[in-house]
């Protein structure tokens, strides 16, 4: 399914895929694209985040402009035209059925009807939720992170861009599933692990494992996992093992990634840090030699 039948009016590539694990969404971004699109409509729930550059949407009689910071909502089988100019954006493309189903087990209720309303949404927060999940799509990394992304998101628009109604669920004693929690992401560290994983473990829902790990942790379940990766690298450094086997073996899926996590947690890169220890090191040798000079 492509969104556009339309008349380029300058050449430019958008890329489309879809994330293993994710079938249920497509994905699509472009760069400074310029093009008119016919008037159409999509099986899927249609979401466009307007990155940089703008356009217009025709629906349902009227034009809208859609300038940067504009998240274009609109449920399947709105028919619609639009135009791009020099637009940068990222589009998701969620089919119906599978959004149902993933808040439904979340929630652990039935959710019988969900109708998203056509809108033009201009909330940072909601912004803020899709680029994560959509970026996070766009190359391999943690799964925890990606499941809790699309939780994340799926919840929000079905409780802030929908008719649906959905009892709150009742709180209770979490604690001896979150500690269970943190016990599996300490021993599992270098694992691929799901929210749905975790949610067997603890026979939580997943989105019920989810709020009370954040509210009672401080962090959700796949900060915690970094947070634990980071610190078992820092302990394989300080053991001698080079930057590329520390990562690896903490469970990073790439350097560079592991690189940005490490100084996002301990305010230096890796390299750093090794440096830094070395130095300890040789300054705590009564044997080490000392240049001088």
């Amino acid at each position: 399914m492509q969104e556009g039948i339309g008349r380029n009016k300058k050449e430019r590539a958008v890329n489309t895929w879809r994330a293993a694990g994710y079938d249920s969404i497509e994905l699509h971004r472009g760069a400074s694209i310029t093009m008119e699109y016919a008037r159409h409509w999509h099986e899927e729930l249609y979401l466009c985040a307007v990155v940089d550059g703008g356009g217009d949407l025709d629906c349902r009689g009227r034009s809208y402009p859609t300038p940067p910071g504009t998240l274009v909502l609109l449920p399947s089988g709105e028919v619609h035209a639009n135009r791009k100019r020099e637009c940068s954006f990222r589009c998701m493309f969620i089919e119906f059925a599978a959004l149902q189903k993933a808040v439904e087990q979340s929630r652990e209720q039935a959710v019988p009807t969900i109708n998203f309303r056509s809108e033009l949404i201009h909330n940072a927060r909601t912004m803020t939720i899709f680029l994560r999940l959509h970026r996070a799509l766009e190359s391999p990394g943690s799964k925890l992170f990606r499941d809790s992304a699309a939780m994340r998101l799926f919840e929000r628009l079905v409780s802030r861009h929908s008719a649906a109604s959905i009892a709150s669920t009742r709180d209770g004693n979490e604690d001896f599933a979150v500690n269970r929690t943190k016990k599996y992401l300490e021993e599992h560290y270098a694992e691929q692990i799901s929210l749905h994983d975790l949610a067997r473990l603890t026979r939580l829902s997943p989105y019920y494992l989810h709020r009370s790990f954040c509210r009672k942790v401080g962090m959700p379940p796949h900060a915690y996992q970094v947070q634990v990766r980071v610190n078992r690298a820092r302990s394989f450094l300080r053991r001698g093992r080079s930057i590329s086997d520390a990562a690896c073996a903490a469970g990073f899926v790439d350097q560079s990634h592991f690189t940005r996590q490490f100084k996002r947690f301990t305010g230096v890169t890796p390299g750093r840090y090794l440096r830094l220890e070395q130095e300890c090191t040789r300054r705590s040798d009564p044997h080490a030699l000392t240049w001088s000079g």
